[in-house]
């Protein structure tokens, strides 16, 4: 009778350690299983996506996300617009918050932002959804949309040039569709000019919409690029040919207009041939109905008689140079030089110095002076 009780006590140990060791193996299983499913639903919370979206973006894959339709001007590129955001978020924190008061728990929203200003606007999607211990939902996600708000477009270009020049927007030529219409301006330096020939007019290139500040190039009738003067104002750069281009003169247009202004200066000292009687000497110079002559009569008859006698007259230190062609009917120089004469009174020298910028035009057929402008004159 011990003997059973012995061993009915011994068997119900052995029931019983195994009871427990399966308990502890259940209980270890389980909370492995859970552990691991807990890992899984924390790995595939939307946050993640978010995070890794985060990282993309702070790698400068911006451009990627740009909506495609938006409105780009044509001197600029898509990529100009990417490159405007990444300088937009450059050294700042990225993050996002949750837009309060989304419809859709499978289509969440967030806010994009860089030290807390927002820039953009993302939704997720869910792709999967597995229960878990009846109490939880493993889902996982996915970028849906990306709305990246677009870079301020609103600097302005505003670019005056002559008629003879083109202009260019980052290498991209601007046409009718920039010109702002209007009359066309003609320069203070052509108005006599205007009277007879072709002059160049000024026209009016505007350009609005960019995101960043434009090359901006100008070149004249030849394609050589021309020297430009910007300013900024409210937003706006203006531009503008700081002077037209320079080349070379030709030889027998450099004689003409030097001899053309020693005799000018000597109708005026009486030492050409005639200039006391008319201005016939200088008709060959000018168009017929020249403002220039009817002064240069004007001086004849009212002051030719007080200028010093003298004689000996001579010219030294002869230059021409600065020539600028505008066009097939326009181009000017300057002309200068020392002009001396012994006047006779008092025996002694006198010099003058000489300096003209002088316009041609074509006229009939021939090189008449258009203008004169005196740049300096001492006596």
């Amino acid at each position: 009778m011990a003997k059973r009780k012995k061993r009915s006590a011994s068997g119900f140990w052995i029931f019983y350690a195994c009871f427990v060791a399966g308990m502890v193996i259940f209980w270890l299983c389980a909370a492995g299983y859970v552990k691991k499913g807990l890992v899984k639903y924390e790995e595939n919370q939307p946050e993640r996506t978010m995070d890794g979206l985060l990282t993309k973006l702070s790698e400068e894959e911006l451009g990627a996300y740009l909506n495609a339709e938006i409105s780009v001007s044509r001197f600029e590129t898509q990529e100009d617009h990417a490159e405007a955001l990444r300088q937009k978020i450059a050294g700042k924190e990225l993050s996002y918050r949750v837009v309060r008061g989304y419809q859709n728990p499978s289509a969440p929203e967030y806010e994009l932002l860089a030290d807390e200003e927002p820039f953009g606007h993302v939704t997720l999607k869910e792709i999967s959804a597995q229960p878990f211990l009846k109490l939880l939902t493993i889902s996982q996600w996915a970028v849906d949309r990306v709305e990246i708000d677009p870079p301020k477009a609103d600097l302005a270009v505003e670019v005056s040039v002559p008629d003879t020049f083109l202009v260019y927007f980052n290498g991209i030529p601007a046409d009718d569709r920039e010109l702002v219409r209007g009359e066309e301006a003609v320069p203070q330096e052509f108005t006599y000019a205007a009277e007879y020939v072709k002059v160049p007019q000024f026209l009016t290139y505007h350009v609005e919409g960019l995101v960043k500040r434009p090359v901006i190039e100008i070149r004249d009738r030849n394609g050589a690029s021309a020297a430009i003067e910007e300013t900024e104002q409210d937003g706006v750069i203006y531009a503008e040919v700081a002077g037209f281009a320079e080349s070379s003169m030709p030889e027998e247009l450099s004689k003409m207009a030097l001899q053309h202004i020693e005799q000018y200066t000597d109708f005026f000292s009486g030492d050409l041939p005639g200039s006391h009687a008319s201005v016939k000497p200088l008709q060959t110079m000018f168009p017929e109905d020249s403002y220039y002559l009817e002064m240069a009569e004007t001086y004849r008859k009212e002051d030719m008689w007080m200028y010093s006698s003298h004689d000996s007259t001579s010219f030294q230190d002869e230059v021409v140079d600065h020539y600028i062609r505008y066009n097939d009917e326009l181009f000017s120089c300057e002309v200068s030089f020392t002009k001396k004469m012994r006047l006779t009174k008092w025996d002694s020298m006198r010099e003058d110095k000489v300096h003209f910028k002088v316009y041609y035009g074509m006229v009939k057929g021939e090189w008449k002076i258009l203008d004169l402008q005196t740049l300096v004159q001492d006596n």
